[in-house]
């Protein structure tokens, strides 16, 4: 029993090491958009002049060893009050430190549609 137990431990702990996983400063392939995860959150910049865009509480929904996902949400001011979009970004690894970095969603109101897709790769 014990060595079954050793065994499932082993193997939970492989799948962890291995998960997709970010934090730090990550540039899209273009080198026009910057992302910044730290803990809990997502922030993306123009990477040029550093001038925020938006700006994410990442609630983590699933992890595998090909890709993490979450529910992102964005609140900001509209006519004078506060709303949110709600938006779901997968992260996925392509090759070595490059990642595919994708997100969609409808604000709650649903005038805004968001389905986009970014190759990112870490600072230098």
């Amino acid at each position: 029993m014990k060595k079954i137990l050793f065994v499932f431990l082993m193997l939970c702990g492989s799948l962890q090491l291995h998960a997709v996983e970010l934090d730090g400063k990550y540039v899209s392939l273009s080198g026009e958009l910057m992302f910044r995860f730290s803990s809990d959150s997502l922030y993306i910049e123009i990477a040029q002049n550093k001038r925020s865009v938006s700006a994410f509480k990442l609630v983590k929904k699933k992890e595998t060893e090909e890709a993490t996902t979450y529910n992102a949400f964005e609140r900001f001011m509209k006519d004078g009050r506060e709303t949110y979009r709600e938006v779901f970004i997968r992260v996925s690894r392509v090759k070595g430190e490059s990642y595919l970095l994708e997100y969609f969603g409808k604000d709650k109101d649903r005038e805004y549609n968001s389905n986009e897709r970014y190759v990112i790769k870490p600072a230098d």
